[in-house]
């Protein structure tokens, strides 16, 4: 009896009722489903060793799914099939026609067939339902089918053309495998959906404000948003074990649970650790269970294994019923022995594999086996190498660049069909998902497979593999533009100078980066993604971050290095950056080049301060200074005072600080500069220390006097940065607090807050929200000023900021004494004077002790 009694009848009402406009023949149908015009053929009529009218269980749900219909009416009579269509068309022709603006594009392409996660797909729906529930995190190991799971609810939620959603937005981080070339960063994720929801001004501003706008158009509306594949983002297992990297993601991702009025989708390998504290309701768990025995011997019917029952459930508990080792020997079967499962005895056990990733690896190897010195296998591994979807023009791009052995000589020999043909012999043996947009065909591999290619092409063949990534070093640097415009832009720049490196020719791609993205300068970098721009510096040292390669010059070499220290400086990897940071300062200091070496110092310095460590701060001050003796500059030396006054100040020792900015003082007040000075100086420690020490008409004084400088133009600022001016308007606004000035008070610290944001250090901005947030105390707005150091104390835990942690626990202490919280506020004092390293800090003794004397 025909599984699908007329097939072929039922296949042209659905194309002349045009229930899918954009399918109207075979041809198109094939199309949709990335499949051969004469699949489609032999399921109508059959061939000569096969039946017709019948379609492949896997392929039943993708059919009914293009039609928008249900996969049982395919088994229907004709005349109940025309019913059943006919009524669903009147019924959708009668309906409102309210359409969701829908954008996922951006999901890896999984099959609709999938088993046994009927309870996954309700729990999906009945979050949906729930207003209360923001957020659903969908976890398990890679290839366990997450991103199958979430396109098969989707397929099922476009049938109600989006229920009430009005807008569904999916973004996936799934190419990154676990390889040293830049992931996909928050960053661009933030403009690219920015721009989709409507922001006309998406790469403007700093990560964070992007992050902030883009929270709040999605929260303007009921949005279906869908995170997919978010590993790469997170922090592996260790200290900082599946908190969010980028701090401006983390901050949005964080917003959104708080509150929106639709729902987020995450998948990942590791829960989100910044969800934890939303465990009151808004955010629920699913973790994905191994396939249970059934269900995984549907999967196997589904791809076409042939074997006994018993046979079925030993290969299902071979590979732990993970779902991406079974479709991988599934296949493996398929294409090589015709789906007869007796030949798995011939691959290699995997019983004693603990870990899927493991099996991967196995099962890859028998590919490895199989393909050797095919066309196949160097279209594989150039898809593996790029790293994430990539259409079928740009892949023949990059075959028609260059005629490599071993790398694109077998391609070069096959036309466009035979290519073709290649693409779909690797989906056959479901190496490589493919699916079209329009006319254009995409592939792309999971990144597990992903990560075996690479590596096994690396290991057995590792010239070939360096010739590969220069084949595509060649070919993006050529579609790189001469200034990067946005985050999108920058990341080609980053792939580009990272496969650059791979290939080995560091020269190129060390200028590249060099001259074309830090413009020559010993800088941190200002735009773009600081995270892709540390991925891809990685890539030029063998070990992060101890040595640059050899294979640059010495100039080369320390460039990087510096590139690096600035860079990870901002991103507030404290302990990362000091390695790097020392070796430039000492190199410096042996090619006499003094005046860089202290430059190079002064960020380390105001690193050790706010990460708690006085002393480290010290001894590099003491080490400092024969090189700052040896640099021969008054104004120099006028900083270094600077700098001892405020390390002696904070340990609470007011007279002899005094003494140190007196010296400091007497060099900055001059009328003309004394030495050169093309360095920044700083005030802003002055200033804070009269502050604190009471004087306040001298911090208001000395404060405005240096924006006099900055409207003179004066030598004091010649050089200045943005974290400088906002540390001068904090000040500034603080000393008018302190006068009760609350107007110009505000005025300064909401502009400080705003400029440190704007400058992306994150090390430094919890101090602009902690100074802000005493102007909301003083206000009597208790819930802002708890929010602004919350914020603080979260940025502080993250980068190690010991400092703004220590003074954020102060505050909330205050604040919540204020509000006579008693319990709330010994908590927060006990916290704080619970940070072992800060007890070095005095300066702030009275205000402790009159705390402790209130709280007992």
């Amino acid at each position: 009896m025909a599984r699908h009694p007329q097939l072929a009848e039922k296949l042209d009402l659905l194309y002349l009722l045009q229930l899918n406009p954009k399918i109207a023949n075979d041809s198109a149908l094939a199309r949709e489903l990335s499949v051969a015009r004469q699949t489609i053929s032999r399921w109508r009529v059959g061939t000569s060793t096969s039946r017709g009218n019948s379609i492949p269980i896997r392929q039943i749900r993708r059919v009914a799914d293009v039609f928008t219909i249900e996969p049982e009416w395919l088994s229907l009579t004709f005349d109940e099939f025309d019913s059943v269509v006919r009524g669903k068309l009147r019924q959708h022709s009668s309906a409102v026609d309210i359409q969701a603006e829908v954008s996922i594009s951006m999901l890896p392409a999984t099959s609709l067939g999938i088993f046994g996660r009927e309870s996954e797909l309700s729990m999906l729906s009945e979050c949906w339902e729930d207003s209360e529930i923001k957020v659903v995190q969908l976890v398990a190991f890679g290839g366990a089918g997450k991103s199958a799971i979430v396109n098969q609810w989707l397929s099922e939620f476009r049938r109600s053309d989006y229920g009430t959603a009005q807008k569904v937005y999916a973004w996936s981080f799934y190419w990154q495998g676990e390889s040293n070339e830049p992931r996909s960063s928050g960053d661009n994720f933030i403009e690219h959906a920015l721009a989709w929801f409507g922001d006309k001004q998406a790469t403007s501003g700093s990560s964070w404000s992007k992050a902030s706008r883009l929270a709040e158009l999605v929260k303007q509306s009921r949005t279906l948003l869908i995170l997919d594949g978010l590993e790469p983002l997170q922090h592996p297992p260790g200290d900082k074990f599946g908190s969010i990297e980028n701090v401006a993601a983390s901050m949005f991702i964080k917003e959104i649970a708080a509150e929106s009025r639709g729902l987020c989708i995450i998948t990942s390998r590791y829960p989100v650790a910044e969800l934890k504290s939303f465990s009151d309701g808004r955010v629920r768990d699913l973790f994905l269970n191994r396939l249970s025995t059934q269900d995984g011997e549907k999967l196997l019917n589904s791809l076409g294994v042939l074997g006994s029952h018993s046979q079925m459930a030993e290969m299902v508990e071979r590979y732990s019923g993970h779902a991406l080792s079974l479709s991988l020997v599934s296949g493996f079967l398929n294409v090589v022995h015709h789906g007869d499962i007796t030949k798995l005895n011939q691959m290699s056990s995997l019983f004693d594999s603990r870990r899927h990733q493991s099996q991967i690896r196995e099962i890859m190897r028998h590919y490895f086996e199989w393909l050797q010195g095919t066309a196949d296998l160097q279209l594989l591994r150039l898809l593996s190498l790029l790293g994430r979807a990539t259409e079928l023009t740009s892949m023949l791009d990059l075959i028609n660049q260059g005629r490599l052995k071993g790398v694109t000589d077998k391609l070069s020999e096959a036309d466009q069909p035979q290519i073709y043909y290649l693409v779909e012999n690797l989906k056959d043996a479901n190496l490589i998902s493919v699916y079209r947009d329009s006319e254009q065909l995409t592939m792309d591999c999971h990144p597990l497979v992903r990560d075996a290619v690479s590596e096994e092409f690396n290991r057995t063949d590792k010239k070939s593999w360096q010739a590969a990534h220069g084949l595509i070093f060649d070919c993006l640097r050529a579609k790189t533009t001469e200034m990067p415009a946005n985050v999108a832009e920058f990341e080609l720049f980053f792939r580009a100078v990272s496969h650059g490196a791979h290939s080995q020719r560091y020269p190129e791609a060390f200028s590249l980066y060099r001259d074309r993205l830090r413009r020559k300068q010993f800088s941190i970098f200002a735009r773009g993604s600081h995270y892709a721009d540390r991925d891809c510096l990685r890539s030029f040292f063998e070990f992060p971050w101890s040595e640059p390669v050899t294979a640059l010059p010495e100039e080369a070499q320390i460039f990087l290095t510096i590139s690096v220290a600035t860079n990870l400086i901002y991103l507030g990897e404290v302990q990362e950056a000091i390695y790097p940071s020392e070796k430039s300062i000492e190199w410096f200091a042996k090619n006499n080049r003094f005046l860089e070496a202290v430059t190079a110092a002064a960020p380390l310095l105001s690193m050790y301060i706010a990460v708690g460590d006085l002393s480290a701060a010290e001894s590099l001050i003491e080490r400092m200074e024969p090189i700052v003796l040896s640099a021969n500059n008054i104004v120099v030396h006028a900083m270094t005072s600077n700098f001892k006054g405020y390390l002696t100040h904070l340990k609470g020792d007011q007279e002899q600080a005094g003494i140190y900015f007196a010296e400091s003082e007497r060099v900055l007040q001059k009328a003309e500069p004394p030495s050169t000075a093309n360095f920044p100086t700083i005030s802003s420690y002055y200033c804070k220390f009269l502050l604190d020490t009471g004087d306040i008409a001298g911090a208001l004084e000395r404060s405005l006097k240096t924006f006099a400088w900055r409207t003179q133009k004066s030598w004091q600022v010649a050089v200045d940065t943005v974290s400088i001016l906002a540390s001068d308007m904090l000040v500034l606004g603080l000393t008018f607090l302190a006068k009760g000035d609350k107007a110009n008070a505000k005025l300064h610290l909401d502009n400080q807050v705003e400029l440190f944001k704007s400058a992306d250090e994150w090390l430094y901005l919890p101090t602009g929200l902690i100074g802000r947030a005493k102007l909301h105390a003083a206000e009597r707005n208790f819930d802002d000023a708890v929010h602004d150091l919350e914020t603080a104390l979260q940025i502080s835990l993250r980068t190690g900021a010991k400092f703004g942690e220590w003074e954020s626990y102060l505050g909330l202490a205050g604040i919540h004494l204020e509000k006579n919280e008693i319990d709330k506020a010994r908590m927060y004092l006990n916290k704080a004077r619970g940070l072992e390293k800060m007890r070095s800090f005095r300066f702030r003794d009275a205000e402790i002790e009159s705390l402790e004397r209130v709280l007992g």
